[in-house]
C-alpha cells in the first residue's frame, strides 16, 4: 500500500493521477472540511484534473484512491492513516515566499515532516519519498547549485526556504534511525493546475495582464510529470537514501516570460526590472498594499540561480522535457481555462 500527503495540491495530484493509472493502491490524506461549510470538496482540483489528463476515464481513475482524513500536524491520525503502508510519498507543504507568517511555515515544514518520518519508523514502512526543494540549498556565489550545497545553506533565508532545509533534516534524522529514504529538490515546478492564483501556474495570468516587463533573474525550471517520473523511479529502484536536484534548464527570466507571453498571445516583454528598480516598487507597494511583496520575492526575481541535475541524470538516464514545450503546453492549458483559444 502506498501513502501520499499533499494530493490535493499541484506536484501531489499529479502523483496520484500517475500512480492510480498504474493501478497501484493509494491512500491520500486529506483534511477535514468543517461541519456546515459550503466550500467545494477539498479534492475537487485533484478531481478535475484527473478529468483533464484522462478524459472520461478519469472519474473511475480517481475513484481507486482512498482518501481518508487527517493532518501532518496531528500524529495520531497518521498513525491510523498510514496501517499497513509500504512506500510514502511526502508530498505537502505551505509553499509560501511572503513572510508574512514566518513561524507558522517553518512549523509547517519541520514539525509536520518530523511527524511524518516518525510514524513512518513505528509502523515499519519500507521507503520514504520526500519532496524538499532547491530552497533548502544554499547558493554559492559562484558555479551551479548541487546536491552538495544543503551544507552551505544561509538561515538568513526566507520562511518558507529554512522550513525546507529542516523539515530535509528530519528525513536525514530518521535515514539515521533506519529508513530508506528518497529525497528530492525539485527547482520551479510547471505543469496544468486548475488553480490559477497559486504556484507557477499563477505566472500565466500574471503575465496575460502585465506583458510588459521582466526581472532580471535566472532561475531552473522542471515540468511536473520529470518531477513525479523521477519520484517513482528512485523509489522503485534507487539509488536510495541520496538527494537528487530535479530540474531542466535553467532560463533568464526575460526568456520564461517571452516563452509565456507566445503561448498566450501577448508580446513579448521589453522593459527589465531589476534590483533596484523591485526594491523601490516593494517599499511603495508595502505601504500602500495589502498584498505585501517579501525581499525573497524580490531576490527570487534578480538573484542568479543556476541549478545542477547531473547526477539525476547520470543516475536514472533521464531525459527533461524542454522547458519550452512545457509552457507552450500549459498556455493551452491555462487559455482553455480561461475559456481563450
Amino acid at each position: 500500500m502506498i501513502f501520499v500527503t499533499g494530493g490535493t495540491g499541484f506536484l501531489g495530484a499529479h502523483l496520484l493521477a500517475e500512480l492510480a493509472n498504474q493501478s497501484e493502491p493509494v491512500i491520500a490524506i486529506k483534511r477535514a472540511v468543517p461541519k456546515g461549510s459550503i466550500r467545494a470538496s477539498s479534492t475537487s482540483k485533484t478531481e478535475k484534473l484527473f478529468s483533464y489528463k484522462f478524459g472520461e476515464g478519469g472519474e473511475d481513475l480517481f475513484q481507486k484512491i482512498k482518501w481518508v482524513e487527517g493532518d501532518i500536524m496531528d500524529p495520531w491520525s497518521l498513525s491510523e492513516a498510514m496501517q499497513g503502508v509500504k512506500d510514502v510519498y511526502h508530498c505537502a507543504a505551505e509553499v509560501d515566499l511572503r513572510d508574512d507568517n514566518p513561524d507558522s511555515i517553518i512549523k509547517t515544514a519541520e514539525k509536520g515532516t518530523e511527524n511524518m518520518v516518525n510514524a513512518a519508523l513505528a509502523l515499519g514502512v519500507e521507503k520514504f519519498c520526500h519532496v524538499s526543494s532547491v530552497a533548502a540549498l544554499g547558493n554559492p556565489p559562484e558555479g551551479m547549485i548541487t546536491e552538495e550545497c544543503f551544507e552551505d545553506f544561509n538561515f538568513k533565508n526566507s520562511p518558507y526556504a529554512i522550513g525546507k532545509h529542516l523539515a530535509e533534516q528530519q528525513v536525514w534524522r530518521a535515514h539515521a534511525e533506519g529508513l530508506k529514504v528518497v529525497v528530492v529538490s525539485p527547482s520551479i515546478i510547471l505543469g496544468p493546475w486548475s488553480d490559477l492564483t497559486n504556484g507557477s501556474i499563477s505566472m500565466f495570468p500574471f503575465i496575460d495582464k502585465i506583458s510588459r516587463f521582466y526581472t532580471s533573474g535566472t532561475m531552473g525550471f522542471v515540468d511536473v510529470r520529470d518531477v513525479v517520473e523521477t519520484m517513482l523511479r528512485l523509489m522503485k529502484n534507487g539509488p536510495y537514501n541520496e538527494r537528487f536536484n530535479v530540474s531542466s534548464e535553467n532560463l533568464n527570466f526575460k526568456d520564461f516570460f517571452s516563452s509565456i507571453a507566445s503561448g498566450i498571445n501577448k508580446p513579448a516583454p521589453t522593459i527589465e526590472l531589476n534590483a533596484f528598480t523591485l526594491k523601490v516598487f516593494q517599499k511603495l507597494n508595502n505601504l500602500f498594499s495589502s498584498q505585501k511583496i517579501s525581499s525573497t520575492m524580490v531576490e527570487h526575481a534578480t538573484g542568479r540561480h543556476i541549478f545542477s541535475n547531473t547526477k539525476v541524470m547520470e543516475a536514472l538516464k533521464h531525459e527533461f522535457k524542454p522547458v519550452r514545450q512545457t509552457i507552450a503546453e500549459t498556455a493551452k492549458y491555462y487559455l482553455n481555462e480561461r475559456g481563450r483559444k
